[in-house]
């Protein structure tokens, strides 16, 4: 009894243990042969299993990268931005044309080389009263590229810290400058009241001490002597009469000329004695080697060296045109009246 029972239970324990495998055996078969169907993109071709490293007899091999401390140079330079590339990349300026800096040639080709020079100085110059010195030595030498000048000074002076008193010198590139009495009378510089009264006395009657101040101005020496000289010049220019001492006149320029001293630096006050006493038409009182002189101490950039450099360089370059364009009968320094 017992014997069967537990036949009766193996039987279904069989069966079922050989349905299972028969599933198992289905799954599989189905399996192979969906690997067996599996196709490339090739329509023709079935993909191809990849090779098996052992079966081929050969060991797999890496492609190993280099680590961060291995890599070389190049590499790191292609991965590793440094900061710099903009500036790398960019092309290096091409060196610039000499022609194009430079200065602007001068108009005429017949000055000696001080002489361009100092015209090249003026070139960029913001000083309205150098304005109209360049404006008589347009008049007197022809000299171009100081044609504008009066107009520059007009646009300048309205800049200048003393306006008032600088507009009254404008008579000297313009005839008709407008003048009152009263502005003479506010004048302060002692220097200006030894020329202004003698720019302006066709017009104007002369201050009562006017004579006292030219003789002091003499005695003073310095510049009061030498815009002593500059008056004498204006006073002819504009006709009028001053009731001078005997000798006068001829003291007053030998005096301008011991101004000139043998001292190898040149001074402002010795290019201004030069340069006044040419205007007057005593340049034989100057002596020769005072020209060396000037040459040899001008600048590279034309100019001479003093604290008002604008200055010196105007009397330094009226003094050279003088000497390089004698002439008996040279333009007069004021501006004439209008035809």
């Amino acid at each position: 009894m017992r014997r069967k029972f537990v036949l009766g239970l193996l039987v279904p324990v069989l069966v079922l243990s050989m349905i299972l495998c028969g599933f198992s055996n289905f799954n599989g078969a189905n399996q192979d042969h969906h690997e067996e169907l599996t196709y490339g993109l090739d329509p023709t071709l079935p993909k191809s299993e990849p090779a098996n490293a052992e079966t081929a007899g050969l060991e797999p091999t890496l492609e190993q990268k280099p680590t961060e401390h291995e890599q070389t140079g190049s590499e790191l330079a292609e991965s590793e931005p440094t900061g710099f590339e903009s500036i790398q990349s960019e092309p290096k300026p091409e060196p610039m044309d000499p022609e194009t800096t430079q200065p602007t040639p001068l108009t005429q080709t017949n000055y000696s080389i001080p002489v361009a020079n100092a015209i090249k100085f003026f070139g960029q110059s913001q000083e309205a009263e150098a304005m109209l010195w360049l404006d008589v030595m347009h008049r007197r030498f022809g000299i171009e590229e100081f044609v504008n000048s009066l107009q520059r000074f007009d646009q300048l002076v309205y800049l200048h810290p003393d306006r008032s008193s600088v507009r009254l010198f404008r008579r000297i590139a313009d005839y008709d400058n407008p003048v009152y009495a009263e502005d003479l009378k506010r004048v302060k510089s002692a220097l200006d009241r030894i020329t202004l009264p003698a720019l302006y006395c066709d017009r104007l009657d002369f201050p009562s001490d006017y004579l006292l101040v030219l003789e002091e101005g003499v005695r003073q020496g310095g510049y009061h002597l030498t815009h002593v000289l500059l008056a004498w010049i204006w006073i002819q220019e504009n006709g009028c009469e001053v009731d001078l001492a005997d000798g006068f006149i001829e003291e007053m320029y030998h005096a301008n000329a011991a101004l000139i001293n043998t001292d190898p630096i040149v001074t402002d006050l010795e290019l201004e004695a030069a340069a006044f006493l040419c205007l007057a038409g005593q340049s034989e009182l100057i002596d020769d080697a005072f020209l060396d002189r000037v040459i040899s101490s001008q600048g590279i950039d034309g100019g001479w060296e003093s604290s008002e450099r604008w200055h010196t360089t105007v009397l330094g370059l009226l003094f050279l045109m003088h000497v390089e364009f004698p002439s008996d009968a040279y333009p007069p320094v004021l501006s004439p009246c209008p035809a």
